[in-house]
C-alpha cells in the first residue's frame, strides 16, 4: 500500500515539476565592431542570446532600446524562431554614434519577450574618441644669422578624442638652425577637442647659415583615452634671411688704361645682386659700372674712368634676399701718381744737345 501511495505521489508531483522549468535567457554583447567606437562613426553590436533554462524557447522577440548618442540604422526588433536548450543565438545591430558625444561607457537596454516571460538587460557599449592635432599656423619673422628668434605655431585638437600629456617638440633637419636648451619644448598638458593653443619655440640660427629655408620637424606627442602613446608630426620651414653689405677692400689706378678700380668685398649674410655703382666727383657722375652678384665672402672689381679730381663719392645700389633693394654711399680718395711729361723730357734733351754744341764739349768728350 506504501509503495502504491509513493508512486501515486511521484506521478502527481511530475507534471508540477516539469511545470515549473520555465525558461532562462541570458543576453551579453559578444563585441562592437569597431572597438571602441568613435563618436562620428558606425558601429556593429553582436548580441548573444543564451537559453540556460531546461526547455525550447520558441518566437523570442528581441528589442533594441536605443538612447542618445546613439541612432540605431535598421528595426529596433530581431526575431528569433527557436533557442534550444544550453544554446545560444547572435543578434547583430547597426548604429550610429553623434559626433558629439563624449567618451563614455553607455548602456542600452535590451528588451527580450517569451510568452509571458521577459527579460530587461542593460548592454555596455564604450565610446572613446580618438586625438587628433591640426597646425593651423605659423609666424616666423625672418631671422639673420648668429641671432635667435622665437617661431609661434597655432595647433587645434579636432579630433574627437582628449590628448593626455601633449607635448610639443621642435627639432631642426640642420646643423645651422637649432632650439636654444629647452625653448625646443613645451608642455601643454591634457588638450580637449576643439581646443587651440598658441605655442613658442626659441630658436638660434648658425653664424655660417646661409639665406635660405630650412626644415625643421613639430612633434606633437600625447596619450589618447585608453593611454596609448601617439606621435603626430609637422614638417615647418624657417626662413634665414640676412642682409648684404659691400666693403673697399682697395683702390688703385690703372696708369696704361687711365682707369680707377675699386676692389670689394660682401661681408654680409646674404649674396648681393644686381649691383649697380656710380663714381661721382665733384658733384658730377663721372662714370657707373654694373655687377651681376657678389656671394657672401667673395670680391669683385669696380672700374670707372679715372677723374681729374683725387676724390669723390661711391654710391652702390643692390638687391638683397627677396629682392629687397639696398643701398651704400662711400666717401673714397686716391692718388694720382706723378708722370714725367714727354715734351718737357725732349725739350731736355734739346737743351743737353745744344749745350754740348754750343761748347764744343763734344769735340773733347769724343
Amino acid at each position: 500500500m506504501k509503495k502504491l501511495f509513493l508512486v501515486v505521489l511521484i506521478l502527481f508531483l511530475l507534471p508540477i515539476c516539469y511545470a515549473t522549468e520555465i525558461v532562462k535567457l541570458d543576453v551579453e554583447a559578444v563585441f562592437t565592431d569597431p572597438y571602441p567606437v568613435e563618436p562620428g562613426h558606425s558601429l556593429t553590436l553582436s548580441l548573444q542570446i543564451s537559453n540556460e533554462g531546461t526547455t525550447e524557447i520558441k518566437n523570442a522577440k528581441v528589442q533594441l532600446d536605443v538612447n542618445n548618442p546613439f541612432i540605431l540604422l535598421e528595426s529596433s526588433e530581431k526575431q528569433i524562431d527557436s533557442i534550444q536548450i544550453s544554446s545560444s543565438r547572435i543578434v547583430e545591430y547597426k548604429l550610429f554614434v553623434d559626433s558629439s558625444a563624449v567618451s563614455a561607457v553607455y548602456e542600452i537596454p535590451i528588451h527580450i519577450t517569451y510568452d509571458t516571460t521577459k527579460l530587461t538587460k542593460n548592454i555596455q557599449i564604450r565610446v572613446q574618441g580618438t586625438p587628433k592635432f591640426k597646425l593651423l599656423s605659423m609666424d616666423s619673422n625672418p631671422i639673420n644669422p648668429g641671432n635667435q628668434a622665437n617661431i609661434s605655431i597655432t595647433i587645434q585638437n579636432v579630433g574627437t578624442g582628449r590628448a593626455k600629456r601633449t607635448t610639443a617638440t621642435f627639432s631642426s633637419g640642420s646643423a645651422y638652425v637649432k632650439p636654444i636648451f629647452s625653448g625646443g619644448n613645451v608642455y601643454i598638458g591634457d588638450f580637449n577637442p576643439g581646443n587651440k593653443k598658441e605655442i613658442e619655440f626659441n630658436i638660434l640660427a648658425g653664424d655660417e647659415a646661409e639665406y635660405g629655408v630650412y626644415t625643421g620637424t613639430i612633434n606633437i606627442t600625447f596619450e589618447d583615452e585608453s593611454g596609448n602613446t601617439i606621435i603626430e608630426k609637422f614638417d615647418v620651414g624657417i626662413l634665414i634671411s640676412g642682409e648684404p653689405k659691400l666693403q673697399i677692400i682697395k683702390i688703385e689706378i690703372d696708369q696704361n688704361t687711365r682707369e680707377l678700380s675699386i676692389e670689394m668685398s660682401n661681408i654680409g649674410t646674404a649674396e648681393a645682386k644686381a649691383i649697380n655703382a656710380k663714381l661721382i666727383s665733384n658733384g658730377i657722375t663721372v662714370d657707373t659700372d654694373y655687377v651681376t652678384s657678389v656671394s657672401i665672402d667673395k670680391r669683385t672689381t669696380l672700374k670707372f674712368i679715372l677723374p681729374t679730381s683725387t676724390s669723390g663719392k661711391l654710391e652702390l645700389s643692390y638687391d638683397g634676399p627677396d629682392n629687397k633693394n639696398y643701398s651704400q654711399s662711400e666717401e673714397i680718395a686716391w692718388q694720382t701718381p706723378f708722370v714725367f711729361p714727354s715734351w718737357i723730357l725732349i725739350i731736355l734733351i734739346l737743351v743737353v744737345v745744344y749745350i754740348f754744341w754750343k761748347t764744343k764739349l763734344w769735340k773733347k768728350i769724343f
